[in-house]
Formats: structure tokens, sequence, C-alpha cells
């Protein structure tokens, strides 16, 4: 037999073998169940909040945008969730027999029937679960003292959800009557222009159609009358450092009349008065500090934010007799990095918080003092402007 012939029958006893051979290849994966079909109509057991991992707390409400574990069985191959009547994004549902993964839609429902409706291809089930629907959030201008013709942001949340910026006719944004323009809308702000014709110590009345009938909000415009501050006073203020300064604004950059600026480095436990005065309390303030506000206006540079500074950093010696060990420290980023960039922004703090730590209110002369008191070395490009004592508007 020549070789050509051996090579042949050579390959063909090799292919023989190798079919053979399949027939004894053990399948791993014969009967695998990868989770992801069901067998029946779908059924939850209990609904968890997604950081729950260990699944210990069941939920029976949540709020918009909250993320979800459906436990149960059957879950898979989803064709429908409604939450009350609004109806999810499948995209945003990840699903398996066991489990379901999804956040509660964020819209208002027509029906509010407290039931979520779960279909697939093989059945439906409902199950009771509430999802609290908010209301409008606001927080106020993102810069009370902006100019007259200025574009400016109304704060706070779920202003799209509510037919603000001339979707409907239910909700209206207004100033001594005139209709606000609306430059923009998101979830956290509309973006309002003030007429050009706006005076100081004005409202803006918020309207819209709630829940549960007519809502009205206010919002505080340029409040002159509850300054506890005075340019005369800055002007005359003598500093112990060059590192603060008194300065006159750019109207035509927004900015305040006039500010007090701080640049440059501060060392680590400096005590060093940026104000320091006295004001007149109220009867009415003094009778109901937590019916009140302190407000001021901050900006930072875009390459100094505020330090987070523990309890102390920016302090106000408010009310406290010369006490200063109990005085308010202001650290506006103990939670997350807090700047302005290089733009004006109005700060509200609960006045019963900042002013009655030692004492309570009482009407007549108390201490205002403000310090810079840095819990570590400071490098700072700083304003502050119009401190300003005001009544919360419903």
């Amino acid at each position: 037999m020549d070789k050509i012939k051996i090579k042949y029958l050579y390959i063909s006893l090799m292919a023989l073998f190798a079919m053979a051979s399949c027939d004894d290849i053990v399948t791993y994966n014969d009967n695998y169940d990868d989770g992801m079909t069901s067998t029946g109509a779908p059924v939850i057991n209990a609904i968890y909040d997604s950081e729950d991992t260990e699944y210990t707390t069941p939920l029976e409400s949540a709020v918009f945008e909250q993320m979800l574990v459906i436990t149960g069985d059957n879950l898979a191959q989803v064709k429908k969730i409604m939450f009350n009547d609004v109806e999810m994004q499948l995209s945003e549902v990840y699903a398996t027999r066991e489990k379901a993964f999804m956040p509660v839609p964020r819209q208002i429902p027509e029906n509010v029937t407290n039931k979520i409706v779960y279909e697939t291809e093989l059945g439906s089930t409902t199950f009771d679960f509430t999802v609290n629907i908010p209301e409008v959030k606001v927080d106020g201008l993102y810069f009370e003292f902006c100019q007259p013709g200025d574009t400016v942001q109304i704060v706070g949340d779920y202003f799209d959800l509510y037919g603000f910026g001339g979707e409907t006719e239910t909700s209206t944004i207004k100033m001594k009557g005139q209709d606000l323009k609306v430059d923009s809308i998101s979830e956290g702000y509309i973006a309002v222009i003030i007429p050009e014709d706006a005076q100081p110590n004005s409202v803006i009345d918020i309207n819209y159609e709630g829940l549960n009938g007519s809502v009205h909000r206010q919002v505080s415009y340029m409040n002159t009358a509850g300054l506890v501050w005075s340019k005369e006073f800055v002007e005359s203020y003598q500093y112990s450092t060059d590192k603060i300064s008194f300065v006159e604004g750019d109207v035509e950059k927004s900015e305040p009349d006039y500010y007090i600026n701080l640049k440059g480095d501060f060392e680590e436990w400096d005590w060093i008065d940026i104000i320091k005065s006295m004001v007149n309390i109220s009867h009415e303030v003094a009778a109901s500090p937590d019916e009140y506000l302190l407000k001021f206006d901050v900006c930072s540079a875009e390459n100094t934010p505020f330090y987070n500074s523990g309890d102390a950093g920016y302090r106000f010696v408010f009310n406290t007799g010369g006490n200063t060990s109990s005085s308010y420290a202001w650290n506006p980023s103990s939670i997350t990095s807090f700047g302005t960039y290089g733009k004006w922004r109005t700060i509200s703090l609960d006045l019963v918080s900042v002013a009655t730590k030692i004492k309570p209110l009482t009407e007549g002369e108390t201490d205002f003092n403000f310090v810079i008191h840095p819990n570590s070395n400071w490098t700072v490009n700083h304003s502050f402007a119009n401190f300003r004592i005001e009544k919360k508007l419903p």
C-alpha cells in the first residue's frame, strides 16, 4: 500500500474515533437553570430597598427614584410593571425568576391605587404598595440680591412634575401680580427673569395644583428691611489683617452693593473677627425665633471651595454674651464639598439654631460677631454680604 493510501486511511480512522468519542462527552449544562425563565404566574412576597442586601426590612412604601428589589417567584420575562397607573420603562428593570430590580418611576399618577401591578408572559399579580408623592419643594432664590433684569434660579425639587414653564395654566409664578418669564426648568430649579422694575423687599408668589388642591408658596427677593449689617459699619471697621477687605460691588456683574472679601492664607486656629457688632432684636423675633431665618450671601472662587471645618471654621458668636466656646459653626462642606464657583449664592439658617445655643433671644441689643477660625491652614478667596434676619415665608 503506497504512502498516500496509508495517509488517508489514518485520517479516516481518526475521524471515526473522534465521532465515537463524542458520544461519551458529559454535558455539564444539561438541565442548567440560569434563573431567567418563569414556570407560572408571578408571585410577589416582599419589597426591599436595594441597599438592604440582607433583606431584613420589608417596605410598605417608597419615594420617587428609590431603587427597589421585588422578591418572589416567576418574576422573569416581565411584560409590564405599574406603580399606581404609571407604567415602568422596562429598560430600567432587571428581572430574574426570584428578584426584580427597578427604581420607582418619577411621575405623578392620575389615579392613586397604592398598588403595584406585575405582569409577565405567564400571568400577572398585584401587591399593596404606596408611593409617597411629593409636593413641590421650594428653597428660595439661588441669589436673592440679584439685580432687576437678571435671570435667577428658584431652587428646590419636583418642579418638572407640576406643569410649570407654561405647560399648564394652573401653575404660575408672579411678582406683584406680574407673571415672571420662565427661562428654563429642570427637576431642581426654575430659572426666571426678574422684572426690570422689581423693587427691594418684594415677594415671588408660586401657585400650583397639588394632589390635595391648590398650593401657594412664597420666595423672598432682596430683603433689605431685615439687614443687620450696614455699609457704614463695614467702612468704619478696622481689620486686624490686610487679608480681609471691604469691596464695592459691580452691579453689572450682579454683585452685592458692598461685601467683605477674605483672600489669602489663614493659619490653623486663628481667631479673626470678620464682623464684630451689636444687633437690635425686635419683640417679634425674640418671642418666636423659630419663625425666622438668618440669611447671608456668599461667593467662593473656583479654586477655593469651603473647607470641611467640623466645629471650627466660620463661626457666629451671636447672642452668646461673649461666650465664644458655644458659638455656632457654619460648615457647609460637612457632607459634601461646597463652593459657588465665583457666583453669589444665598444661605439660609434657622435663627433658633444659630442664636439660642446658650440662652433665649431677648428683645433689645445683643452681640453679633462672625469669625474665621480655621481647623487647619486655609487658603481662601471667600466673600460675604447682606447678613439679615427674615421671617419664614409660607
